[in-house]
């Protein structure tokens, strides 16, 4: 019945454009509020921050390594990864090769390993485990490693401590362990395949465990699914009730630092109202000429977010909105957000402080009416 009822209305609107008369047309749109043209002019009002931002939805639990992992850190961001082996009359490796995220590394690299992944520095530790647990078991990690050492890693290849190779097997016994790495070298993060028995012996399974480290309640960062809840005080006078708001955009001020970007590629900012993402629709001809609004680490001093669903169904004066980051973009001056072809398929673990546009200046609302006359 509802396709029966969209076809006929379907019908009655080609028929009523193609009509040389389509003033019942142009009156349908009035009283719906819907546009039939609007203008470049807009109405720009100030707007503040009325409740110090929060950091929404990080989950730090570890989780098995499936189709790539991440091993480092940056931007505040750290990596770890966990290894669990059962060797069985076997002398350990003494050499783990992991292998490259050719994805990652084919998009950012040309295929190359850079200078900056070689010879890293890292801390290697290790566990005896009596017995193989669940994976929800083991991936708790609830008992501490009884040994260390500094390692290196040069280009993936990881050369194992002394003290671990001495480890005993008789012919007879199996040996479990748990072992884990983290890069002591500053801002470098690795990106590996899933490693398996052809990498290293006796290999069972392989965890990852990020975490976020605090850096200010407006910083947001990239790569790890985190959200930034931000609210708005508008006064409601100063919007024109009787008119349909076309678009809306959140202008705020932006920071030109590169700082915090960890590849040098730009990362666009995505709103959600209400749990729904925003229309990313922009003049095709503004993205050719200045490149897209809602990117960071990008040219400009100012950050525009649309804002248009909020606040066509803003039910009071407040601006409610939650932002995130996505992964870094192809092409700037691309004007589809939706395409995921103008994105690296991999994210970057960048971070940016929202306080520069936030705290102690007055953010701008522009509005674009519908013309009705």
């Amino acid at each position: 019945m509802l396709r029966f009822f969209l076809i006929l209305l379907l019908c009655a609107l080609f028929a009523a454009c193609s009509s040389d008369d389509s003033t019942a047309l142009k009156e349908w749109f009035d009283d719906q509020k819907i546009a039939t043209s609007y203008g470049k002019d807009y109405d720009e009002i100030e707007i503040s921050l009325m409740k110090d931002g929060s950091v929404l939805g990080h989950d730090s639990s570890a989780f098995m390594v499936s189709s790539f992992a991440a091993l480092g850190n940056a931007n505040n961001v750290e990596h770890k990864l966990y290894f669990g082996l059962k060797v069985t009359g076997n002398k350990l490796d003494s050499v783990w090769k992991l292998k490259i995220d050719s994805i990652f590394y084919a998009n950012y690299y040309d295929g190359e390993v850079p200078e900056e992944h070689k010879n890293i520095k890292a801390k290697f530790y290790w566990l005896k485990e009596k017995e193989t647990e669940h994976d929800t078991t083991w991936l708790k990690f609830r008992k501490p490693f009884s040994d260390s050492a500094e390692i290196s890693i040069d280009s993936f290849s990881i050369s194992l401590p002394k003290d671990f190779l001495e480890l005993k097997i008789a012919k007879t016994d199996t040996l479990r362990l748990l072992v884990g790495i983290k890069l002591l070298t500053n801002n470098a993060v690795l990106r590996i395949a899933p490693p398996d028995t052809s990498n290293i012996h006796g290999l069972l399974r392989v965890a990852q465990k990020t975490q976020v480290g605090n850096c200010g309640d407006l910083c947001l960062h990239a790569g790890v699914r985190e959200s930034l809840d931000v609210v708005f005080e508008i006064e409601k006078n100063k919007i024109k009730e009787n008119k349909a708001i076309v678009f809306a955009q959140l202008v705020l001020p932006k920071s030109s630092d590169t700082t915090g970007s960890e590849l040098g590629k730009p990362v666009p900012v995505y709103v959600y109202s209400d749990g729904n993402l925003e229309d990313y629709r922009v003049d095709t001809a503004f993205v050719k000429d200045n490149g897209h609004p809602n990117l960071l680490f990008w040219e400009g001093d100012t950050l525009k977010l649309q804002v248009t669903k909020n606040l066509r169904r803003m039910p009071d004066t407040a601006l409610s909105l939650v932002l995130r980051l996505g992964n870094p973009m192809l092409n700037p001056k691309s004007f589809s957000f939706y395409n995921s072809s103008n994105f690296y398929s991999r994210p970057a673990y960048a971070s940016y402080d929202f306080s520069t546009a936030f705290e102690g200046s007055k953010a701008k609302l522009r509005l674009w009416y519908a013309k009705t006359d």
